[in-house]
């Protein structure tokens, strides 16, 4: 567990900006709730942008950065209103088009586990998908169909996958998002489940360093003056403090029946949520708000 010992309520990013130079927001659930944008959190990129902060959009979204980028521009979130964009789709379509990931220098053949509009992902990669384990060379989790899916639909898969000993890439390392107000499992609940039975599992975007990494190399900004902001305590508050970066959490988002009462954060629920994750944010706020 990190050396923060409390964290501090903000009522906005206005409170604490002064102390960064950039800033890497997650999305879902802090930009956008999957159907609409939240108003005060574009004036807060609106708002940074007038500053002269670094924007870093970081999203576990299983696709591509060019996909992300032309369906946050239809909501509202315009290529002009930051500096960066990165996905963990992007993450994974690179490591697999350069064959880089250990044990798949050779794969032909994949096992995919995704919706039908998430296709593109094995756009030139130079892979055959297949839905027979007996085939494949690894599993790629990519997301599902919609609410109704459950992880329980996909054991049958997973346990051939297993016995053959494939591994599995993720895309996508949340477990849940909500659309709206509707709960929806991700590819990391599948994947996660995977690594229980006993599966191998490379795991690409928040809270592991190497979406980190691509996405800050060129800023020659400190980590220490990043603040990092999302509302997953598992991937946005683990991923800034393992970088070294100070995080502020948002608690209408994944957590929120967890740490809210009545449409207001609680902060001793977040301490004690805090507490039992080991994962300790510096700053807090109800919403993302200037």
């Amino acid at each position: 567990m990190q050396k923060v010992r409390s964290t501090t309520r903000v009522s906005g990013l206005a409170a604490i900006i002064d102390g960064f130079d950039g800033v890497v927001l997650d999305l879902w659930g802090c930009l956008h709730d999957g159907i609409r944008v939240y108003p005060a959190a574009r004036d807060c990129l609106v708002q940074l942008r007038r500053l002269g902060r670094r924007i870093i959009i970081m999203s576990n979204a299983p696709r591509r950065r060019n996909v992300v980028a032309a369906r946050i521009s239809e909501l509202g979130l315009t290529p002009d209103l930051y500096d960066e964009l990165a996905s963990s789709g992007e993450e994974t379509w690179l490591a697999l088009h350069s064959r880089s990931i250990s044990g798949l220098e050779r794969a032909a053949t994949v096992l995919p586990i995704m919706a039908e509009r998430d296709a593109a992902i094995l756009d030139g990669l130079g892979l055959t998908p297949t839905d027979d384990p007996a085939l494949a060379d690894f599993v790629l989790a990519v997301g599902v169909e919609g609410p109704q899916s459950t992880v329980a639909q996909f054991m049958p898969m997973l346990r051939l996958a297993i016995e053959r000993g494939l591994p599995m890439v993720c895309a996508n390392p949340d477990l849940l998002v909500h659309r709206g107000n509707t709960p929806e499992i991700c590819a990391g609940a599948i994947a996660k489940t995977y690594e229980e039975l006993g599966g191998s599992v490379t795991w690409f975007g928040k809270p592991h360093a190497g979406i980190y990494q691509r996405a800050l190399e060129n800023t020659g900004i400190p980590m220490h003056r990043v603040l990092c902001v999302g509302d997953s305590l598992r991937t946005d508050i683990a991923g800034g403090i393992a970088i070294g970066a100070p995080t502020l959490f948002i608690a209408g988002g994944i957590h929120h029946e967890e740490v809210m009462e009545q449409g207001d954060l609680k902060l001793d629920r977040l301490q004690a949520l805090c507490r039992k994750m080991q994962l300790v944010p510096e700053f807090a706020a109800t919403y993302l708000t200037w």
